[in-house]
């Protein structure tokens, strides 16, 4: 299974990720998509995360996660557009760890050193 939480207006490359995009063939519904729009701040990103993460953990019930953390939700990013801090993204992972399920943590993404 697939979670993604991302940055989804027309003009956004790839334009990919709608909440419609599902998955396809033996991975139908395997793909969960959570578009968001610019300007997406960390308290408004938390409360949207756990909600979801919470719904998909209890019911998917994975053996491990991989958590890939893109810098570029990072406030004044080049490319992105969202102002999330790295406290942020902690909190994320933090909420994460409450499961007591294998985390494996990947960075990515960014624009802006």
């Amino acid at each position: 299974m697939t979670v993604s939480f991302h940055e989804y207006e027309e003009d956004f490359f790839p334009g990919t990720g709608s909440i419609e995009e599902v998955g396809d063939g033996v991975g139908k519904y395997f793909a969960v998509n959570v578009p968001l729009k610019r300007g997406m701040d960390d308290v408004s990103y938390h409360e949207l995360f756990t909600k979801v993460m919470d719904r998909i953990m209890c019911s998917y019930r994975p053996d491990a996660v991989v958590v890939q953390c893109g810098a570029d939700s990072l406030a004044r990013d080049k490319l992105g557009h969202f102002n999330m801090s790295i406290r942020g993204h902690a909190e994320c992972i933090k909420y994460m760890m409450t499961f007591n399920t294998p985390l494996v943590l990947l960075g990515g993404g960014g624009y802006t050193i």
